[in-house]
C-alpha cells in the first residue's frame, strides 16, 4: 500500500473516530432536547419522514388487502374508529382534539392519509404502530379482522364530509348500547 493511500485510510479513521465521539457526546450530555414541544429542524424532519416513508413501504408491500367495504365492514370499522382514533386522529372538519395537540410529530389528518397511501399500508401503519410517535401498535389490542374493518372505514374519509361522519355518528350505536349488535 502506498503513503498517499495509507493517508487516506488514516484520515478516514480519524475521521470515523470524530463522529463516534461526538455521538456519544450529543446523546449521554443531554444536550439534545427530546421535549415534545422542541420543533425538529427542517433537515432532521425531511429525513425521519422520509425514513418513515420507505419503512412504510417496504414492510407493506407484501401485504395482500382483502376485499374491503363488504356487508357492515366499513361501520364496524367507524366504531372502532370512533372508539380508539379519534382522540388522535380528527374526524373530516374537525378541529385537532386536545389530546394530538400535545403531540410531536403530530398526528396526521386521516382524510389526508387514507387518500395517499394504499390499504396495506394503512392496515401496516395501524397493526404495527409507528416508533417515537403517539401511534402505538393495536395488534395487542384488535385482530387483523378488525384492523382491517377500520381501514375499510379510512378509506371512506376522503370522500366523507362533516354532515355526513355526523350521520354516521348517529346512526351507528356506540359500544355498550343496548342497541349495539356486532
Amino acid at each position: 500500500m502506498n503513503r498517499t493511500a495509507k493517508t487516506v485510510l488514516a484520515t478516514l479513521g480519524v475521521g470515523a473516530l470524530l463522529a463516534v465521539l461526538a455521538a456519544f457526546s450529543v446523546i449521554y450530555s443531554g444536550v439534545f432536547n427530546v421535549a415534545a414541544t422542541v420543533e425538529d429542524a427542517p433537515p432532521l424532519r425531511s429525513v425521519l419522514v422520509a425514513t418513515r416513508e420507505a419503512s412504510i413501504w417496504r414492510h407493506a408491500r407484501d401485504i395482500q388487502a382483502p376485499p374491503l367495504g363488504g356487508a357492515g365492514q366499513m361501520e364496524r370499522g367507524f366504531r372502532i374508529y370512533r372508539e380508539w382514533c379519534v382522540m388522535c386522529h380528527a374526524p373530516p372538519g374537525r378541529p385537532v382534539p386536545p389530546m394530538a395537540k400535545g403531540l410531536n410529530p403530530e398526528a396526521p389528518a386521516m382524510v389526508e392519509e387514507a387518500e395517499e397511501m394504499s390499504p396495506a399500508e394503512l392496515f401496516w401503519v395501524t397493526r404495527n404502530g409507528i416508533r417515537f410517535t403517539g401511534m402505538p401498535a393495536w395488534e395487542a389490542s384488535l385482530s387483523d379482522t378488525q384492523i382491517w374493518d377500520v381501514v375499510a372505514f379510512m378509506r371512506t374519509l376522503p370522500r366523507m364530509t362533516p354532515a355526513d361522519y355526523d350521520a354516521l355518528d348517529r346512526r351507528v350505536p356506540r359500544a355498550g348500547d343496548a342497541t349495539n349488535v356486532q
